[in-house]
């Protein structure tokens, strides 16, 4: 169950951190919270440490920018160099509370925020302990999110696993730890999902599609081996994306003889675009090696596209599970995989059911439930008088 809380019936002042408008979830995600907030009028400033990057043109013109003095580093280096100047601005302006768009800036906004009244809200965007992860790496990977959590007026989660883990008692269990829907699915997108045309079926071939970057974390390879396996099936796969893998990845598919069924998009940034790829394809194919919580799986699943993914974290277990798709299969099991696009080819479920799944994981929804969550964090004492109300 999600967790929404009142809100105080006056407007904190919300800064958004963000480190760069990437091509990220994360980074969408915390452009359209800032864009958001900015529209239901409250005060709210987006503060960036670099100005230019793929989603730079999601930015609400009418929102305020301020720019953290970072160093051309490396992103951890630029994450540790930007602390004095984080905490400069955060005692300069006096927001009241500062909203960390993922892991790797948590423990910076933490940090800047400490000896102020101002409230640091991390947020966990990929999963505390990975897949297959054990042993020392695994307690000190837990123990340091579980500081960072503690450090933190709120943390938001995407999953029950990563809630549980983080607020278990102790000296660093989480003060506030909130599991809350991912802000994803759009209008276009439940626009796309109404008009889908024809499910699949053997008359003509399976219309496939990947989205993400073409990085390791993503594991695009595991998926085209194992369509390598699919014979009795004609199909086509599309990859959205850019990363440095992409050389490998064509290459891959002329060793395997699949050129002539991959195509390439790169990057996309058009919203109308993305919904239509997803609306067209029967299935989406998540090969991750880890996720917070798949965006990509929840976009399409309200566009109406089944999915097949691995097992790249727990929280997406019970959203597979409502929507009647196949179990997620393990990580880099090509076999597996391949197993699971059959199964999901000759098992389609109906669209509606899909985008029921996800139906939590609404934009507008979704973002409402994070601005009261911020409301509630960043409301200082209040004035005599002055009740709490819910935001409709």
């Amino acid at each position: 169950m999600f967790h929404a809380r009142q809100v105080a019936a006056h407007s904190p002042f919300a800064v958004v951190y963000l480190y760069r408008p990437g091509d990220g979830g994360l980074d969408r995600v915390a452009i359209q919270l800032a864009n958001h907030l900015h529209r239901r009028g409250l005060r709210v400033e987006l503060w960036l440490a670099h100005l230019d990057g793929p989603l730079a043109g999601m930015i609400d013109p009418a929102l305020t920018v301020r720019r953290v003095c970072a160093p051309c580093w490396v992103r951890r280096l630029s994450m540790i160099a930007q602390f004095l100047p984080l905490a400069a601005m955060v005692r300069r302006h006096r927001p009241d509370v500062v909203y960390s768009a993922g892991n790797q800036s948590n423990m910076l906004v933490a940090a800047a925020t400490l000896g102020t009244q101002t409230r640091a809200v991390g947020r966990i965007s990929n999963p505390i302990v990975r897949p297959g992860q054990q042993g020392l790496s695994a307690w000190a990977r837990k123990t340091r999110f579980r500081a960072i959590a503690r450090a933190c007026s709120m943390t938001i989660v995407m999953g029950e696993t990563d809630r549980q883990l983080l607020a278990e008692e102790g000296p660093l269990g989480g003060r506030d730890v909130r599991l809350m829907p991912r802000p994803t699915v759009t209008r276009l997108m439940e626009q796309a999902c109404n008009d889908r045309g024809t499910a699949c079926c053997p008359q003509r071939p399976a219309q496939l599609l990947m989205v993400g970057r073409l990085a390791p974390q993503k594991d695009q390879a595991t998926a085209l081996a194992a369509l390598a396996q699919l014979r009795g099936r004609d199909w086509r796969l599309r990859i959205v994306g850019q990363g440095p893998l992409r050389a490998q990845l064509e290459a891959q598919c002329v060793r395997l003889g699949l050129s002539d069924r991959v195509q390439f998009l790169g990057f996309v940034d058009c919203p109308r675009r993305m919904a239509s790829l997803f609306a067209e394809a029967d299935l989406l194919l998540q090969p991750s090696c880890w996720e917070g919580l798949a965006g990509t799986m929840i976009e399409a699943l309200g566009c109406g596209a089944g999915v097949v993914a691995t097992d790249c974290t727990r929280n997406i277990h019970p959203l597979l599970a409502a929507a009647g798709q196949h179990p997620p299969v393990p990580v880099g099991d090509v076999d597996g995989f391949a197993r699971a696009i059959e199964w999901a080819l000759a098992h389609p479920a109906p669209p509606e059911q899909l985008a029921q799944a996800v139906r939590e994981h609404g934009l507008d929804r979704a973002l409402d439930t994070y601005m009261r969550a911020l409301m509630t964090v960043g409301a200082r004492e209040l004035p005599v008088g002055v009740a709490l109300q819910a935001f409709p």
